[in-house]
C-alpha cells in the first residue's frame, strides 16, 4: 500500500515538473513579445472599440492586463 503511494507521489512529482518548465517557457515567449495596446489593435485589425472588446472576451485575442490598460500581444495576432 505504502509502496503504491509513494509510486503515485512520484509520479505527480514529475508530471508537476513537466507543467512547471511549460509555463516557465511560456513566460519567456510572453516577456519576449512586443505588446500593443487597444489603440494599436484598434488600428491593426480596423475595428471598433466594441469588436475589440467582443474578441477579448471570447479569449480570441491573447492579452493581458497591465495597471488597468489592455495589451495585446503582437505574434499571437500576426
Amino acid at each position: 500500500m505504502v509502496k503504491d503511494i509513494l509510486a503515485c507521489l512520484e509520479r505527480l512529482i514529475v508530471i508537476q515538473q513537466s507543467t512547471f518548465s511549460l509555463l516557465a517557457k511560456i513566460e519567456a515567449e510572453e516577456n519576449n513579445a512586443e505588446l500593443l495596446d487597444s489603440t494599436d489593435m484598434k488600428k491593426l485589425l480596423k475595428i471598433s472599440d466594441s469588436s475589440l472588446y467582443r474578441l477579448r472576451q471570447r479569449k480570441l485575442l491573447k492579452c493581458k492586463r497591465i495597471a488597468g490598460k489592455w495589451y495585446y500581444f503582437k505574434p499571437s495576432i500576426l
